[in-house]
């Protein structure tokens, strides 16, 4: 019994320990080895273990090589001839597909030293995929935050007749989006290539202003390339630099023609990249000769960033747009998927749940692998591509194809276990400022569904200005006062969600004239010496208007209910500033009397007229307060956007007391 607890009481401390250093535990990593052959090196890979994904297909590994001389490779166990014997870098970088382990294998990085072949290739393979390319990109894998991108930059000279130097441009962050998502690392060359330090500008680069370059900017006493090269590489670099937020230069020497060459950039995934999953982003390359006679040329590649690598997934062109162009605008998707089965596929049905934001009725099937024909009616032979549209969305049906499986004898190569379709889809006219997102599922044949993660489209919150006058009434010591005013408001474009909005209202309250006043002291006996005595007696008259200017700055908590009402809820301080003036006019009356003895009483017997006096004079009185606000509001009209009518009404704390407000305007929003 001893025994079974101490084995408990370690079990379960080994399983804290484990718990709380999850985090904390290094990366594995990948190990290779190398066995000598005949016509060059095998090199053969070592993984560590993968974890299944619960109910996703069998968990595998890719690999891709860089073997230290120009050349690389994508297959499992790859055997390559140097040309020159000597001590080389060897990079192997693995990818788990379906792999649920959290922090998957890092790239290694070992010294071979190899002898020279007979068999070795003259020169690299590049990544061109087309006969007129002369400068193309490809990456590893799919890009996800906090790994590794390795990227291939393959350039070669398509001139039959001069060798020649130039420039080799690589652009990556789009302006488009906030945030960055590489950190530039490091690049390898291996034909000479120099980085251009005055250009490549990092982590951000300027514009750079090319008009007023002068030769000494690169450090020796080469032509001007732009005197030299074409305006459409011109051209491509101005655009490049206006999308892009970081660009690396390298120049190279003496290509000669035909020759083909890499160059290899390893880029770092930024921890903002995952606001970004499921969108289209670009790199750019531009190949800029020094040789006139050698045309310039540029290669986009559009990757998509991934939460993980699964072959199977959704992206979108747009993960944010602007709500003022939305209405009516073309997206792009592309499902891609991946046969992991131990046989080829034939049929391949993918079903894409379509929001109610886009319009099913406009699609358009832009590129497609296998590559096949749409399908006719009637059918005709051989495979081919259908579309359909259905209550759940847009559907696509590759019939009669061929993709071979991951796990087939035959398949040597798992990049043609892979397809895709791109299509284009236009959104709504009348459309809600609400994400919207879509999802696809897979049926190779008869098998399960693969469902794919979400490619969702969010809306830019944009600014709304907006111009707004009315009138206002409000309760001041228990009489009715009113004002007019003007002002602005700021506040989120066309919200379908709860929103703040800011305003600033500036009001006047018109010249009010205040009722006169009348004042009467009269008996005032003044004792002068004697018998004589002097009677006073005032009028005083009081006139006068009053003026107000008032500054208001509500904040409120705003919902629009629907596109004709809605509602609010708010404060704000007013500083109020008012202006007096007062005419005081004083009439006074002195008279002079005698008491004297008169049958037996005193009487007072007035000596001469009275004397008149008057005297008048200016008072004014200004007074700066400070009024707390609560109210409500309501809205109608084209409340998101446009003209409407607002009703607000509230309390106002004023003289120590909270009283009633209430104001009407006319409002537009832009």
């Amino acid at each position: 019994m001893k025994i079974q607890r101490v084995l408990w009481v370690l079990f379960s401390l080994g399983v804290g320990l484990n718990v709380k250093g999850q985090d904390t535990l290094p990366a594995p990593v990948a190990q290779f080895s190398v066995i000598a052959e005949r016509e060059g090196l095998r090199f053969k890979p070592t993984y560590p273990m993968l974890v299944q994904i619960a109910g996703a297909p069998p968990a595998f590994y890719t690999s891709y090589w860089e073997f230290g001389d120009g050349h690389f490779s994508f297959e499992e166990s790859p055997r390559h001839a140097y040309a020159h014997s000597g001590e080389y870098e060897v990079i192997l970088c693995g990818t788990a597909h379906y792999d649920d382990n959290k922090k998957p294998p890092k790239p290694v990085r070992k010294k071979v030293t190899a002898t020279a072949y007979a068999s070795a290739p003259p020169s690299p393979k590049g990544v061109f995929t087309a006969a007129e390319q002369s400068i193309a990109l490809r990456t590893n894998r799919q890009p996800v935050a906090n790994q590794e991108l390795f990227c291939i930059l393959s350039y070669r000279n398509q001139g039959a007749l001069y060798t020649t130097s130039g420039r080799l441009h690589l652009f990556f962050n789009e302006r488009k989006f906030p945030n960055p998502h590489f950190q530039f690392l490091e690049a390898r060359t291996h034909y000479g290539e120099t980085p251009e330090v005055a250009y490549s500008m990092a982590p951000t680069a300027p514009v750079f202003d090319w008009e007023n370059w002068s030769i000494a900017s690169t450090g020796d006493a080469v032509s001007s390339l732009w005197a030299e090269s074409t305006s459409s590489a011109e051209e491509w670099l101005q655009k490049a630099r206006r999308d892009y937020r970081d660009e690396r230069i390298w120049r190279f020497t003496e290509l000669r023609p035909g020759e083909t060459r890499n160059l290899f950039v390893t880029l770092l995934g930024m921890p903002t990249m995952v606001r970004d999953t499921s969108a289209f982003i670009h790199l750019l390359a531009v190949f800029v000769p020094s040789d006139p006679a050698i045309p310039a040329d540029s290669f986009q590649l559009e990757i998509e960033i991934v939460n993980s690598h699964d072959p199977n997934s959704i992206a979108v062109s747009e993960g944010r747009m602007n709500f003022r162009r939305a209405k009516n605008s073309p997206l792009e998707y592309r499902v891609r998927f991946q046969n992991t089965g131990e046989g080829p596929a034939k049929r391949i049905e993918i079903t894409v749940k379509t929001p109610k934001s886009l319009n099913k009725r406009r699609i358009e099937p832009l590129e497609w692998y296998p590559r096949c024909p749409i399908c006719t009616e009637p059918p005709q032979p051989g495979g081919c591509l259908d579309t359909a549209v259905t209550d759940a969305g847009v559907v696509f049906t590759f019939q009669n194809i061929y993709l071979p499986g991951t796990r087939q004898r035959d398949c040597s190569d798992k990049d043609s276990t892979k397809g895709f379709v791109r299509y284009r889809i236009y959104t709504e006219r009348r459309l809600p400022k609400l994400p919207f997102r879509s999802q696809a599922s897979i049926v190779f044949d008869k098998n399960e569904p693969v469902v794919t993660n979400y490619a969702t489209t969010r809306f830019k919150a944009g600014l709304s200005l907006g111009i707004k006058a009315g009138y206002g009434s409000y309760l001041d010591n228990e009489a009715t006062s009113s004002y007019y005013f003007l002002g602005a408001s700021l506040s989120p474009y066309s919200s379908w969600r709860t929103y703040l909005q800011g305003e600033v209202l500036t009001g006047l309250q018109l010249r009010t004239v205040k009722p006169e006043r009348v004042r009467e002291i009269s008996g005032d006996i003044n004792t002068l010496k004697g018998d004589l005595d002097t009677l006073i007696s005032q009028r005083i008259l009081q006139k006068g208007h009053e003026e107000a200017f008032s500054l208001e700055l509500p904040l409120l908590l705003r919902r629009n209910l629907s596109g004709f009402f809605g509602v609010g809820l708010g404060a704000s301080l007013t500083i109020w500033m008012t202006r007096e003036e007062n005419t005081i006019s004083t009439t006074t009356i002195r008279q002079l009397y005698r008491r004297s003895p008169q049958g037996g009483a005193m009487v007072w017997t007035p000596l001469g007229p009275p004397q008149l006096t008057q005297q008048e004079k200016m008072q004014a009185l200004e007074e700066i307060r400070l009024l707390p606000t609560v109210f409500g509001d309501l809205t109608l009209g084209s409340v998101r956007s446009g003209p409407h009518i607002g009703l607000r009404g509230g309390w106002r704390y004023n003289a120590e007391r909270w009283r009633p407000f209430a104001q009407l305007a006319a409002h537009i929003t832009f």
